[in-house]
């Protein structure tokens, strides 16, 4: 069975990848992992950060489990069964690249955030460092 990786970052999907996603599944005959990260970045491991974390690790699972569990509704509404779901905590990039890689992934889609070129290349993107960073083919809709 192919294995499509989907992160999300909100508790809805664009139209143009709920499309992009209704279209290609079917046709590719994918299952799909849907994947939420809780941005924690390398700076925020220590100290009170770090005891923040653990104290509110509960609450982000609680967001997390809600969030994927609204986006794999608008999939099944759309005709996707075969769904998987999972949260993790960390830098989303790195985090969604090794989940990718360690789960035999076939490929990944998601959406742009709309960014300009330029603010891309200011600040990054999630997306910009997956598409250059990926070793599997990255799909992205905007």
């Amino acid at each position: 069975m192919r294995k499509l990786l989907v992160p999300i970052d909100s508790n809805t999907l664009p139209d143009s990848l709920k499309k992009l996603l209704e279209d290609f599944v079917a046709v590719m005959d994918y299952e799909v992992t849907l994947i939420y990260v809780t941005p924690i970045s390398r700076n925020q491991v220590h100290g009170d950060l770090m005891a923040f974390r653990e104290e509110n690790e509960a609450l982000f699972e609680d967001l997390a489990k809600n969030m994927l569990s609204e986006v794999e509704a608008e999939l099944k509404a759309v005709g996707i069964e075969r769904i998987q779901k999972v949260h993790v905590m960390g830098d989303p990039a790195e985090e969604i690249l090794k989940f990718a890689e360690a789960g035999e992934f076939h490929s990944i889609a998601m959406n742009s955030r709309g960014m300009s070129a330029v603010k891309r290349l200011l600040i990054g993107s999630v997306t910009n460092k997956i598409v250059h960073h990926a070793t599997i083919p990255v799909i992205v809709v905007k």
